[in-house]
């Protein structure tokens, strides 16, 4: 257990996996419907359930590898995170407060136990403690501000710095000063205006904010601007995104946070990609990265990047209908990248390590779902397809009202199609065998199917008979086709020249008077069906 504790820390405090609250002064939910364009709510609703059903005894559970060794436990870090994701979206109130009582319950272990203090992890869990009300001086026992206030440096050039009180070393950061700027300002702490100023002083001239700190703390120069030319801080979109959701409750009253939101949102609108993405160079695109560059640009106003960086997650998150075998039942998962879900498609998601991939992926990309573009079509989406089509041909079919980045498959023509919305028409190209069906195309909430379905007609003799095997010159017989398809086109003609068509009844029979004109002799009566490979004939003479 004490490995996995010290394993988690480091993971929570380093490699910046952390969500945060957008403003930690009271429940903090989106406000999806002013995003542009107008957000659909399913893709959240999805995440938060999949979520919820995650939890075990208030907490989530991750897994992690040590020398060689795999160790689940609860992770009070993912589990903050996911409270104040889902106090983000609204409509989950019992689950946060099961949530907060269960971090409360194991807060020693979460912010350090034994004489020492882990900075980051107390601003974090200060910062849910106030965003539900909790009492701060007695969260789990402890006096959570008090702890907090305690590890704040209030002398010297680091003045309004966290610090570590560990034998492992001072791990404190951008991250973790942000929570504690936020949680602190909410409290009414009197050390609130210099923990906020020591990090308005890691945002670098390009508009990030740096992760790590100068590493001597007696140091004249601590800012970013400031550091060693030597040191090349790390440009990193999730610290700037996590930095970013915590100062704009702090916006507001205070003009030097505001100038330093614009910088990091138009910093951060320059690191999205055009497929709406955040990555890293390590790891490239990644739905980590892009929930909390999503959340953050729709909290500084940048709706349009929001959407798009939403329209990208929604491509990654599993919708039952059209799920492969091994993640059905996932419902509302969201892999971690492109590889996370061939993967997942592959082998499940049921290994401990695997499903903690996906587990903190959605967590991360649930506030940024909340924008995810709704369909554009009023009506919803739509399936439409030739009535008929040619065996051994492809068909062509046409799908619409599929939001942007939305999972739909088609079914009913051999085998399933996947598609992904982008908010124009699709065209599918398929090809098809003899045979009636009824193609569906499903979505997370829909079910849709093309009245009459599908008919594909295969190469035929058709049978034709005529009333009468002698007529007169200028008189009209009675011709009936048998074998052919309801509704099918149907076209007669006598000696080459067009008598009549039409379409056949819902027996497949197609029955017509045609004159036979006024030359004599043997006549053929030549019927053919929707397509030349569907021919049938008979003769009658005229006298």
């Amino acid at each position: 257990m004490l490995r996995i504790a010290r394993s988690g820390r480091l993971v929570a405090l380093v490699a910046s996996t952390a969500l945060v609250l957008t403003t930690v002064q009271g429940p903090a939910h989106a406000t999806p419907a002013q995003a542009t364009p107008p957000a659909d709510p399913v893709p959240a609703e999805l995440a938060s359930g999949w979520l919820v059903g995650n939890l075990k005894n208030g907490l989530i559970e991750t897994a992690s590898e040590w020398e060689g060794e795999t160790f689940s436990g609860p992770s009070y870090g993912t589990s903050v995170d996911l409270a104040l994701a889902l106090d983000a979206v609204g409509g989950h109130d019992a689950a946060v407060a099961e949530i907060t009582d269960a971090v409360a319950g194991g807060v020693e272990t979460y912010t350090g136990s034994g004489g020492e203090v882990y900075s980051g992890s107390a601003a974090k869990a200060l910062a849910l403690a106030v965003s539900q009300g909790r009492d701060t001086a007695s969260f789990g026992g402890i006096d959570l501000l008090g702890r907090v206030e305690d590890r704040v440096i209030t002398t010297g050039a680091s003045t309004g710095r966290l610090e570590d009180l560990s034998a492992w070393g001072d791990y404190a950061n951008s991250i973790g000063q942000a929570f504690a700027a936020g949680a602190l300002t909410a409290a009414g702490s009197p050390l609130a205006d210099e923990v906020t100023d020591f990090l308005l002083a890691q945002q670098c001239d390009a508009g990030f904010f740096r992760l790590y700190f100068n590493a001597d703390k007696d140091a004249a120069a601590q800012s970013c601007d400031a550091a060693s030319p030597a040191v090349s801080p790390e440009q990193s979109a999730d610290t700037t995104a996590l930095v970013a959701l915590q100062l704009a409750s702090l916006a507001g009253s205070d003009p030097a946070v505001r100038s330093a939101l614009d910088r990091a949102a138009t910093w951060l609108v320059s690191q999205q990609q055009a497929d709406g993405s955040f990555g890293d160079p390590q790891n490239g695109a990644n739905s980590n990265t892009t929930g909390l560059g999503g959340w953050a640009l729709a909290t500084l106003g940048r709706d349009a990047q929001a959407a798009k960086a939403a329209t990208w997650l929604r491509a990654l998150q599993v919708v039952d209908a059209c799920a492969p075998g091994p993640l059905k039942g996932e419902q509302g998962a969201v892999a971690y990248d492109e590889q996370g879900w061939n993967d997942g498609a592959t082998y499940g998601i049921s290994d401990p390590l695997d499903r903690s991939q996906w587990v903190i992926a959605d967590v991360q990309a649930l506030p940024a779902l909340a924008y995810a573009p709704a369909s554009t079509r009023a009506e919803g989406a739509s399936l439409r397809l030739p009535r008929f089509a040619k065996a051994g041909t492809k068909v062509t079919v046409t799908v619409d009202g599929i939001a942007p980045g939305e999972r739909a498959c088609l079914t009913g023509l051999g085998a399933t199609r996947q598609l992904i919305g982008s908010g124009d028409v699709l065209r599918v190209s398929v090809p098809v065998k003899a045979g009636t069906s009824r193609p569906t195309l499903l979505t997370a909430t829909t079910k849709v199917q093309q009245a009459g379905g599908l008919t594909v007609l295969g190469k035929k003799k058709l049978k034709v008979r005529v009333a009468k095997k002698q007529v007169k010159r200028n008189a009209r017989v009675k011709v009936t086709v048998r074998g052919l398809a309801a509704g099918e086109r149907v076209t007669v003609k006598v000696r080459g020249k067009k008598v009549a068509q039409g379409k056949a009844n819902r027996k497949g029979v197609f029955v017509r008077r045609v004159k036979v004109g006024k030359a004599r002799g043997l006549a053929a009566v030549k019927v053919r069906g929707q397509y030349a490979t569907r021919t049938g004939v008979a003769k009658v003479r005229v006298r």
